[in-house]
């Protein structure tokens, strides 16, 4: 007899998620609130990076590599494209932090990555000031995946395999999962609702809910992806992209934002991000620096104090599985931690205590140094 799933969100792990234990025969149902790719979610919006440097955590590098794959093999399952070729390119202000730790990493693994001259960052963007960086890291299969469209076509291939997607709001009683009234029961529940993690489970997931931006302007040609990287300036706490179908040049100021309400947010971007952004183009993208602002988009991250994801049973209720808290570096895993939990609820894994439940010590950051306790 098939055994049963429920699976709450359908951001980029929840799909991930049903998608994986549909493809294994379990019978799932996938309950999500709003769209999938909704405006709320957290795996929302146009782009997100694909890149493996984690600094020193390998697991995170070999598990962004694997969905890789995955990723390409979504692609041609969905006959779309979801993953611009673009390569990622780190600006790295010292010799000996962060970049240096996820090229010696990379090296290990031996997954493609080279450090550069700065100056040669000068052939990949069509104005770029480079005298403050000590080096580049290059990660030539990293890219850029189209986010709402991925998650739009991993839910339709879940579908195509069987799973039932039910358009309503969710919450936990228990082991079990109330939905319009209605209690409902299965042989394991995953909760995957991003910001609605700690509010469905007070006491039990400790995580922020930050407000965030991303801000894009308007490049003359010459500044599209895939020809032009995505881009990573972690001691800055900035990331972003090229072009990507006309929605300009994307910026991303990577600062803990305010903490905030995921369903009653004003979806508009705060002057402190706008001045963040505005700055950081003078100083890296000269050519860019008085460029019209042609697009915002703001959402929200969910992070633990030490930025590892959880991946975890119920403290009491050893069937429900909460997994969460990977905003600002998740998304690109997606297909991979599928994969990962699947392996979890089968028994062939044993959970990771450094994914685990409970109180957390802040610690080094895993996507910018602009988080409060991230220290390089």
């Amino acid at each position: 007899m098939r055994r049963k799933a429920i699976v709450v969100g359908a951001g980029v792990f929840g799909a991930s998620i049903a998608d994986h234990l549909a493809a294994n025969r379990w019978k799932v149902e996938l309950i999500e609130q709003y769209e999938p790719g909704h405006a709320r979610q957290s795996s929302g919006g146009e782009t997100r990076l694909i890149r493996y440097s984690h600094g020193t955590a390998e697991w995170y590098a070999m598990l962004a590599y694997r969905a890789r794959e995955l990723w390409h093999g979504l692609e041609r399952d969905a006959g779309e494209q979801l993953l611009l070729r673009s390569g990622v390119v780190w600006f790295a202000h010292r010799e000996g932090g962060w970049e240096s730790d996820s090229a010696a990493t990379l090296a290990r693994l031996g997954i493609p990555a080279r450090t550069l001259e700065a100056s040669e960052l000068e052939r990949m963007f069509p104005s770029i000031e480079t005298r403050d960086l000590a080096f580049a890291l290059h990660e030539p299969q990293g890219g850029v995946l189209m986010a709402r469209r991925a998650v739009r076509a991993l839910v339709r291939r879940a579908q195509r395999r069987g799973v039932t997607v039910t358009a309503a709001p969710a919450v936990p009683d228990g082991d079990a999962v109330v939905v319009g009234g209605e209690k409902r029961r299965a042989d394991v529940v995953v909760w995957a609702c991003g910001p609605w993690l700690p509010g469905l489970f007070p006491g039990v997931v400790t995580a922020s809910v930050t407000h965030q931006d991303v801000i894009y302007v308007g490049a003359p040609a010459g500044w599209a992806t895939p020809d032009v990287p995505g881009w990573v300036d972690y001691d800055g706490a900035m990331y972003g992209t090229g072009d990507v179908e006309g929605t300009g040049f994307k910026l991303g100021p990577d600062f803990e934002g305010e903490p905030i309400d995921p369903d009653s947010l004003d979806r508009l971007p705060t002057q402190r991000s706008i001045d963040m952004t505005r700055t950081y183009l003078r100083r890296r993208f000269p050519a860019l620096g008085a460029a019209p602002i042609v697009m915002t988009r703001t959402c929200q991250y969910t992070s633990t104090p030490d930025a590892n994801w959880i991946v975890a049973p119920h403290p009491e209720h050893p069937s429900v599985w909460i997994v969460g808290g990977g905003s600002g570096h998740g998304f690109k895993h997606g297909p991979a931690l599928g994969e990962h939990v699947g392996r979890l609820i089968s028994g062939a894994l044993e959970p990771d205590p450094i994914l685990g439940l409970g109180r957390r010590s802040p610690g080094r950051n895993l996507r910018t140094a602009g988080v409060e306790g991230a220290g390089t």
